[in-house]
C-alpha cells in the first residue's frame, strides 16, 4: 500500500472528512502466501476516494495480524487501530470503532469484504434523498460471482429470527442498474449510515453477542420512520463465510425475536425462542453433516 493518501483522496479530505470505514478484525488469519482477505479488505478501503479514514478494531485477531496492523498504522495517516476487550460483544467492538471514526458517514465493512471501486459513492448517493434515519447496504458476491443473501425485503418481526436460522433465501433485486430498492434489512458486513443517525439510534445494541445486531439496527431505523435501502450498483466481494456460531447465533436471534415481538403470538414465541432456535440450528447442522453446536 502507498504510505500516503493519493492526490485524489487528499483533495477529497481537504473539503471535510466524509466516510469512515470501520473494520473489526476478529479471527483473521496471518498471511502465509499472498494477501489475506483482511489485507485485500483494507487495501480496497484505503483506495476508495470517498473513504477518508479507516478504523480497524482488533477484537481477538492473532498476534501476527495484530502486529501487522500496528505496523500499517505507523505507515498510514488515514488508518487507526483500536483494541477491543476480549470479553466485548461483537456489537461493542463495532461501536468502539464508530467512536474513533471522524467521518460524516460510517461504513461498516466485514473484514473479509473487498470493495468494488465507486461502491461508497453510490451508497451515499442512494441515501441522499431518503427519509432519515437511513441505512444503505450494497450487493455482495462470493469470489466466483455468486450472489450472497444480504438484503431482506418485507418486514422484520419475531418470526424473522426463524427465517434467518433456517437460511431461507430472499429474492434479490433484479434491477441491477435501476433505483435502490427499499428492503427490511441489509447486512452489517456492508452497511452505510450517517454518523448523526447512528448516534441518534444509539448504535448497535451491545446485548447482541455475535449475530443479529444488524437486523436490530435496521428494525429500529424503520420503526423511527427511516428508510432501509439496497443499492445493487454498489458491489463488494466477500471471501469465505463466517463459521457456525452455534449457541451464540441462537442468542442473537432469540434476542432479536424478543426486541421485535409486537403481537401476542410473537411475544409467546419470544419466550421460547432461544431453546427453539438452538433446536432448529442443531437439526440444520445435523442434516448438513456439521459438528455438534458449540457454545
Amino acid at each position: 500500500m502507498d504510505k500516503f493518501p493519493s492526490r485524489e483522496r487528499s483533495a477529497a479530505a481537504a473539503l471535510e472528512p466524509r466516510v469512515s470505514a470501520i473494520v473489526v478484525a476478529r479471527h483473521a488469519r496471518a498471511r502465509v502466501a499472498g494477501p489475506s482477505p483482511l489485507d485485500l479488505c483494507l487495501r480496497s478501503a484505503l483506495a476508495e476516494p470517498w473513504i477518508d479514514d479507516v478504523v480497524v478494531v482488533n477484537h481477538g485477531a492473532p498476534d501476527a495480524v495484530a502486529s501487522a496492523l500496528r505496523a500499517l498504522q505507523a505507515d498510514r495517516r488515514d488508518l487507526k487501530v483500536v483494541n477491543a476487550e476480549a470479553a466485548d460483544t461483537a456489537a461493542e467492538a463495532v461501536n468502539l470503532g464508530a467512536q474513533h471514526a471522524r467521518g460524516r458517514w460510517l461504513l461498516f465493512l466485514g473484514d473479509n469484504v473487498v470493495l468494488r471501486r465507486g461502491a461508497v459513492a453510490r451508497m451515499a448517493a442512494a441515501g441522499g434523498g431518503a427519509q432519515a434515519p437511513w441505512i444503505v447496504g450494497g450487493r455482495l458476491t462470493d469470489p466466483e460471482g455468486r450472489e450472497r443473501s444480504v438484503a431482506r425485503p418485507g418486514a422484520l418481526n419475531a418470526w424473522s429470527s426463524l427465517a434467518v436460522a433456517l437460511n431461507w433465501a430472499w429474492p434479490q433485486s433484479r434491477r441491477r442498474q435501476g433505483e435502490p430498492a427499499k428492503v427490511a434489512a441489509v447486512s452489517g458486513a456492508f452497511m452505510l449510515i450517517t454518523r448523526h443517525d447512528f448516534q441518534a439510534l444509539g448504535g448497535f445494541d451491545e446485548g447482541f453477542v455475535s449475530d443479529a445486531a444488524d437486523l436490530d439496527l435496521c428494525r429500529r431505523a424503520a420503526d423511527s420512520g427511516g428508510a432501509i435501502l439496497f443499492q445493487p450498483a454498489a458491489a463488494g466481494v466477500q471471501f469465505g463465510r463466517p463459521p457456525a456460531r452455534g449457541r451464540r447465533q441462537a442468542q442473537g436471534l432469540a434476542l432479536f425475536a424478543m426486541r421485535s415481538a409486537k403481537t401476542p403470538a410473537e411475544k409467546a414465541f419470544a419466550l421460547i425462542a432461544r431453546p427453539a432456535l438452538i433446536l432448529v440450528l442443531g437439526l440444520k447442522d445435523l442434516v448438513a453433516g456439521h459438528p455438534p453446536m458449540r457454545r
